[in-house]
């Protein structure tokens, strides 16, 4: 059986690693500049970027509106907009923050309601928004939020660090999304240091907690009017956001009017939100959303289809499109044979058109291919990873193989000269399911492969993938290989870490891969503040996948949000301290600085 060594992998990399270490300690352009007066905080910053941001708009003016501000637009304010919102796979029954956490059409309608302490911008960074400052202290155990003040709900209540501090206990006590959240960021306790500041202290290191303040956990709402009307508030929670749901009931259109007394200006001073109303609808299928927009039936449209994208371009329609850090990608079982043996790995990958199973999803969700975790917007994405990918090569595929099924040692224990056998199994999921066939057909192409596909459920699969720590301690993963969805938007220490931790102890490590190099790599994630130490240690991460080849990247997710001619504003961005960007996450849109133009 071959070598899961990685070639001197270990030897290349920690070198490296601990020169940029000592590199960025020592350089007078670290990101991470002591800013604040006492000199143990070390504040968070981090300065938008558009960079590889996909914006399609049909004319120069568009652009213009697309991307920024004019200095009449408060002769355009007012007027109703109506946005056309996907269905999330999990019916929304309600707003309180502590029964669910929202997939994308539900955070298009909860982020114009509650707001959070920091926003995740277009390229992976965040922002301070209801949080003025958030710091950490050097070891990253303790981090400061410094609230903004004349912050005040729509009930007109003030908000403070003592009702953020409530809200929090409240969602501990009612969540039933609070283990999985808590233990990605460690939080031990919050403590109130004065009338606007709080104090969290983590039972561990976690550099990215800005990115944790940024979700569920970070999202301000009124304790006050929960206790007093549960009813109520499951209907209209209120936040400080820049409308509110006037109506709303299961199933049906929910109606936004404007916050009149929203925090936030724009750029020349003007009041926000521009539209007075705002009404979300949920449309299935992807196509009717996009011609509802081009003939005006209504103003906006959230999408995840390729081909619905391609449509709205060709419209001319204003796009604001983007790959998501959530790849669809095939997982293989590293301790089961024959995707034991790390050539049957590597030439399954290089048997995989990547470009073909993108055509072949019919553009459902599938954006470009994908090379790593993180798509070229993201301030985590490698241009070294990107380049070292394995190409498409099936003379190099058909070697392998060949070397695989002659060796008299081979991991299934076949005699030699026997075909391969591999059974891929998937979820009915629109993205990945559609690519299974053409996968299928690829890895038979080679000549030494025999594929059994098998579709399961969502639960059935995670059930066979991930098992029960708890009931099978011994479990290692019932599946030889399996689609899958990693990534999303959140810091990489968080993702790597369940994915990378110890095999039969850590359950979201579907490829039982661990070892002392990958947990190191981890570790550095957990416990450097200094940004491009990080980022090296993303890189090398990545390039030990291409040598281990524990999965097949498919491609992006793709989501956009489109808008009619007569929309302006679409992806504009005015953050906290005057400053914008442009662009989108997740298909969620900044609602508050959209307007309807003359046109």
């Amino acid at each position: 059986m071959a070598s899961e060594t990685l070639s001197g992998w270990s030897k290349a990399v920690w070198p490296l690693l601990v020169t940029l270490v000592v590199a960025a300690a020592c350089s007078s352009d670290e990101l991470l500049v002591v800013r604040d007066p006492n000199p143990s905080l070390v504040p968070y910053t981090s300065p938008p970027s558009t960079e590889n941001l996909k914006v399609s708009v049909s004319d120069e003016k568009d652009e213009k509106s697309a991307g920024r501000l004019d200095s009449d637009i408060g002769s355009r304010s007012g007027g109703s907009a109506t946005v056309l919102l996907a269905e999330d796979s999990d019916p929304i029954t309600g707003w309180t923050p502590w029964d669910h956490v929202c997939a994308w059409s539900c955070r298009n309608i909860l982020d114009q309601v509650l707001e959070t302490l920091t926003i995740v911008l277009p390229d992976g960074s965040t922002s301070p928004w209801l949080a003025e400052r958030v710091e950490s202290n050097p070891t990253m155990l303790n981090w400061t939020v410094t609230i903004r003040k004349g912050l005040r709900f729509t009930d007109g209540k003030p908000v403070t660090a003592h009702v953020i501090k409530e809200g929090y206990e409240e969602f501990l006590k009612r969540g039933r999304v609070t283990s999985g959240l808590l233990r990605d960021a460690r939080i031990n306790a919050i403590k109130v240091l004065d009338e606007y500041s709080l104090m969290i202290d983590l039972a561990e290191p976690n550099p990215g907690l800005d990115v944790v303040l940024s979700g569920p956990l970070g999202r301000v709402f009124s304790v006050e009017s929960a206790m007093a009307d549960p009813a109520a508030f499951l209907h209209s929670p209120v936040g400080t956001g820049p409308y509110i749901i006037d109506s709303w009931a299961v199933g049906e259109p929910a109606l936004l009017s404007a916050n009149r007394d929203y925090w936030r200006k724009d750029a020349d001073g003007e009041s926000l939100p521009y539209l007075d109303r705002l009404v979300f609808r949920q449309v299935a299928v992807e196509s009717e959303r996009i011609e509802a927009v081009r003939s005006r039936d209504a103003d906006f449209a959230h999408t995840r289809s390729a081909l619905a994208i391609e449509r709205a371009q060709d419209l001319q329609l204003a796009v604001v499109s983007r790959n998501e850090n959530n790849v669809g990608v095939v997982l293989f079982n590293t301790l089961k044979a024959p995707v034991d043996d790390v050539r049957v790995r590597r030439a399954l990958q290089l048997s995989t058109s990547q470009e073909l199973l993108v055509k072949s999803s019919m553009g459902a969700g599938a954006g470009e291919s994908a090379t790593q975790w993180f798509a070229p917007q993201s301030r985590w994405w490698s241009g070294l990873a990107a380049e070292r990918w394995p190409k498409t090569d099936m003379a190099q595929a058909k070697e392998l193989l060949a070397e695989y099924v002659e060796d008299t040692d081979r991991s299934d224990g076949r005699t030699e000269g026997s075909m391969v056998s591999v059974s891929l199994q998937c979820t009915d999921d629109i993205h990945l399911s559609a690519m299974t066939r053409e996968l299928e057909r690829q890895w038979e192409a080679t000549g030494f492969i025999d594929v059994e596909l098998e579709t399961v459920t969502r639960n059935g699969l995670i059930q066979r993938v991930l098992g029960s720590v708890t009931d099978r301690p011994g479990f290692s993963g019932d599946f030889l290989a399996t689609c899958w969805r990693v990534g999303g938007e959140t810091d990489p220490a968080m993702m790597f870490a369940p994915f990378f931790g110890p095999v039969r102890t850590s359950p979201l490590n579907v490829a039982n891969l661990h070892d002392e190099s990958l947990s190191s790599l981890v570790e550095l994630l957990h416990s450097s503040p200094i940004e491009t130490v990080r980022q090296a240690a993303v890189e090398q991460l990545m390039l030990a996948l291409v040598e281990r080849m524990p999965m097949i990247y498919l491609s992006y997710s793709q989501s956009a949000v489109v808008g009619h001619s007569g929309t302006a504003g679409l992806g504009s961005w005015g953050l906290a301290d005057g400053t914008g960007t442009l662009g989108q996450v997740a298909g969620v849109g900044r609602w508050a600085e959209v307007w309807l133009s003359d046109e």
